[in-house]
């Protein structure tokens, strides 16, 4: 079930205080990731862009290719897997997911990868469904999404939220492990 304006709004207000809480108790250094380690693990081998065409990249960077729903597991692209917390059985953020997600957002802020598109992939562990799983992830991924356009002013059209459930877990001997849980940053840009 899609979250109203309302309810999006008010979630996104209390990340926003409780960000500025959490960076005011807890120093930048407590993150488990860099935006400098973000931009490093998303930039295409080569180091950036690469020019396909003559054609101006402003005002239409993405050349009309739309990368929608879930992309093949042998898909390489450059991509990082993110803890990004969230409440239990909720797409509501805790603090810890705030932190990375702040890293995150600076990272696509930067220059180096101003111009790219990301895929956000919400995946969970196997707990639960696999239809309640898809839901849940799907609505997490579109959090981050919407948080990263809401705080750090990424245009949405160069977020894709999708999310996978638990159908790609990263421990698939441990089916409640955390590390199942993650959000993953994936550049579609090379696929332009």
């Amino acid at each position: 079930m899609p979250l109203s304006r309302k309810t999006l709004a008010v979630l996104l207000t209390l990340a926003s205080v409780l960000g500025v809480v959490v960076s005011l108790v807890q120093p930048a250094a407590a993150q488990n990731v860099t935006s400098e380690e973000i931009i490093r693990a998303l930039l295409p081998q080569g180091g950036g862009s690469k020019v396909r065409s003559f054609r101006k990249a402003e005002p239409h960077p993405f050349r009309g290719i739309n990368i929608q729903g879930q992309l093949p597991p042998e898909a390489e692209l450059p991509r990082i897997n993110l803890t990004v917390n969230f409440e239990f059985d909720s797409a509501s953020l805790t603090n810890d997911g705030i932190l990375t997600l702040q890293a995150l957002g600076e990272a696509l802020r930067d220059p180096r990868l101003r111009n790219m598109r990301f895929q956000i992939a919400g995946h969970t562990d196997l707990r639960g469904t696999s239809a309640y799983n898809l839901d849940l992830s799907n609505r997490r991924a579109f959090m981050v999404a919407e948080f990263l356009a809401a705080f750090y002013s990424i245009p949405r059209d160069r977020l894709v939220p999708v999310g996978y459930g638990e159908s790609r877990p990263v421990d698939p001997a441990n089916p409640d492990s955390g590390r199942n849980r993650r959000v993953e940053i994936i550049n579609v840009q090379p696929l332009s």
